[in-house]
């Protein structure tokens, strides 16, 4: 029976990577596999899933607005046209930033199909809550993974800490905002909290 799988970890964990080396070995098997990504990460470009070490794939990429349900049903019936196999495996990058209906049209494609749908994301935002995509993953995912990584003082990161061009850490504004290692660093709690507090604490005295 297929499964809805979520895999989460902190930014620089090589979650994309992980999914391309995924998708690699599921290829190199002969297994049809389709990678998905949220159009509204476009980093490396529209429709193409790129990790740090330079792998990259192309993608289906995935609005706000689509039935992602309606895509994988015509997709398929395209497939079946042209004597193809659909796909046994679905890989979506960055799904944190799917919204909690295209999750469960996700849950209900691998009921309804028995396709295997595999999630790579992060877990929290910059001021650590769940993005509403992972939210609902969490609720409905049959399969959970924490890809681990460590703070710079060795305990877990767990908060994706953003950072303005003056180093400080911002604690309000769009929880959506697509960046790198040059606007994001992974931290753990303390550290995280440690950091704010020095930084009101300098405030007061400028």
């Amino acid at each position: 029976m297929a499964k809805l799988f979520f895999i989460f970890a902190p930014m620089n964990t090589g979650k994309s990577a992980f999914l391309l080396m995924k998708a690699h070995s599921f290829l190199e098997n002969d297994i049809p596999i389709l990678c998905i990504k949220p159009a509204i990460d476009d980093r490396d470009g529209k429709g193409v899933i790129k990790s740090r070490v330079g792998l990259e794939m192309k993608c289906l990429a995935i609005d706000t607005d689509d039935d992602i349900m309606e895509i994988i049903t015509q997709y398929n019936a395209n497939m079946e046209a042209v004597g193809m196999e659909t796909p046994k495996w679905i890989l979506c990058d960055e799904s944190q930033f799917l919204t909690e209906l295209q999750v469960e049209q996700l849950s209900t494609i691998v009921d309804e199909y028995n396709i295997n749908v595999m999630c790579y994301g992060l877990r929290n935002d910059f001021m650590g809550h769940l993005f509403p995509g992972s939210k609902r993953l969490f609720e409905l995912a049959d399969n959970i993974e924490e890809i681990k990584l460590s703070c710079a003082c060795g305990r877990k990161a767990i908060i994706n800490a953003r950072f303005n061009e003056d180093g400080d850490i911002m604690t309000n504004g769009e929880q959506i905002k697509v960046g790198g290692n040059d606007m994001y660093k992974p931290m753990c709690r303390k550290c995280y909290k440690e950091k704010i507090n020095n930084q009101q604490k300098a405030q007061l005295y400028e």
